[in-house]
């Protein structure tokens, strides 16, 4: 129970949030259902959206859709903006030393988002789009950020997670000592839980100037990695770009 009601804003947020998750456009009666509301109910809500130019109306079908405003917004926020801007180069310089494709993602509420991919200069490229949100149980992304805070901390994120909070006591004990022993190394190397075949590794980025906590990493098909991964090379190249990010926003010089 919310301590402040505001039905109106509710379901304006309820119908940008349905409309994300659509790969087709939808007409106010499957918006309504989706929502669980009445056709009726949502109306203004479409019309003032529509007015503010957060959803788009076809003209032949009637039919409504996200536009990028909500993008153009979420990129404009300086911390973010920054970041990306600081980034860019250096996260180029790294997919072309590895010959792999790599991702920047951030703490955001209890996932990470991914805010940066670079792919891989070769013909086979693997990516993760930007805007995609993961969970923080089960992801390399994940548990380079949880090992950067304390452990209360960690355990108020990872309870929030329905997959974390089915496991035995004795499995959560296990899931939180392999997050002690990333914070100790200070990086983390493990086969994809998502992806067969796809290897992860990545070190932590944290800047408190711009309440920044996250993870840079680069992906790797298991079967093109062996002389990377058999040296330091690719894990200290990592580092140096994290270094460089920092550099680029003035707060490691």
């Amino acid at each position: 129970m919310t301590k402040y009601n505001s039905p109106a804003l509710v379901k304006g947020l309820d119908i940008i949030e349905y409309l994300s998750m659509q790969a087709v456009d939808q007409s106010q009666t499957e918006i309504a259902t989706g929502i669980n509301k009445k056709p009726n109910e949502i109306y203004r809500m479409l019309v003032c959206l529509e007015e503010r130019g957060y959803i788009i109306k076809s003209h032949v079908s009637g039919k409504y859709k996200l536009s990028l405003k909500l993008y153009y917004l979420a990129h404009r926020h300086p911390p973010l903006y920054a970041l990306r801007s600081a980034a860019f180069y250096p996260m180029q310089e790294l997919a072309g030393f590895s010959k792999q494709s790599c991702h920047m993602s951030i703490l955001n509420f209890d996932e990470l988002l991914i805010v940066s991919e670079c792919s891989s200069p070769g013909p086979v490229s693997l990516s993760v789009e930007v805007g995609s949100r993961f969970p923080l149980f089960n992801s390399t992304s994940g548990r380079i950020m949880l090992s950067q805070l304390k452990e209360e901390e960690q355990l108020t994120y990872l309870n929030r997670n329905a997959n974390f909070s089915d496991l035995n006591e004795v499995d959560k004990l296990d899931y939180l000592s392999e997050i002690k022993l990333v914070a100790e190394k200070g990086y983390d190397l493990k086969e994809s839980e998502t992806t067969k075949g796809v290897i992860d590794i990545g070190v932590p980025i944290y800047i408190p100037e711009i309440n920044i906590l996250g993870a840079l990493v680069v992906t790797m098909l298991s079967g093109q990695v062996q002389e990377l991964l058999g040296s330091d090379k690719i894990l200290n190249k990592i580092k140096e770009t994290v270094k460089s990010i920092k550099k680029n926003l003035g707060v490691d010089l």
